[in-house]
């Protein structure tokens, strides 16, 4: 299954923000037997729309990152369901969960923050237990009409997107993937040794396994040897 990841934020791009979310959704979804076959950062914004058109004919499954919060920037949700041609619905208990949080803490509201109780139609709410904009998955091609992927709309934060991720994302991850073949993961450390002269001793005989893929990761003083293959009966990685 073809993944794609879009990080929106012009602030990702004006290098003021680590893009974290690349890494850390990579490991997440190995489980799973899935790999990132691209990535893309954009800016707030309409960029939004024509990477959407780009990408959604030609991928299984994307993670649309930023773009959920209260302000004029955050247009992901409505340029997403624009250009599934879905409408937009208030969630009343997003609208409660989002109220109540506030609340809480005393913070005052305005007209904008709820936006973010508007969901696409037949889109699944994917609860942020750490902030006010919730995540949503559209499953795949949600309006027969307009082909797109399972897509995942994820917040921007680090630590909104992180725990989403896990406890809500993941178990989606898990049934889309049900037929896939795992794969497991070794990673081997050479230390005092050049990356070509390990290839030379052990590259070939690897190689020739079938199934295997190796690879080499050159770090100071030593070397990661990558080999990835199909996981064991056991399910040990």
């Amino acid at each position: 299954m073809k993944v794609i990841v879009i990080n929106t934020g012009t602030e990702i791009l004006l290098g003021d923000v680590l893009n974290t979310h690349l890494a850390f959704i990579a490991h997440e979804i190995f489980q799973f037997g899935l790999r990132i076959d691209e990535q893309r950062a954009i800016p707030d914004g309409d960029a939004i729309q024509s990477a959407l058109a780009e990408v959604f004919p030609r991928s299984q499954i994307a993670f649309v990152t930023g773009g959920l919060g209260p302000t004029s920037d955050d247009i992901t949700r409505e340029l997403v369901a624009g250009h599934l041609k879905l409408p937009l619905i208030e969630d009343a208990t997003i609208h409660e969960a989002i109220r109540g949080r506030l609340a809480a803490r005393r913070i005052p509201t305005t007209e904008r923050i709820w936006r973010q109780a508007l969901v696409p139609e037949g889109a699944k709410v994917l609860p942020n237990e750490n902030g006010t904009a919730p995540g949503l998955y559209l499953p795949r091609n949600i309006n027969p009409t307009v082909a797109s992927p399972h897509l995942f709309l994820l917040p921007g934060p680090p630590r909104e997107l992180q725990p989403m991720f896990s406890n809500f994302v993941a178990p989606i991850l898990r049934r889309i993937t049900a037929e896939l073949a795992k794969v497991a993961m070794r990673i081997f450390r050479v230390a005092n040794m050049g990356e070509s002269i390990i290839e030379k001793k052990i590259g070939d005989p690897i190689a020739a396994v079938s199934g295997i893929e190796l690879g080499y990761c050159a770090r100071p003083g030593e070397v990661d040897v990558r080999v990835i293959g199909k996981r064991d009966l056991h399910g040990e990685r």
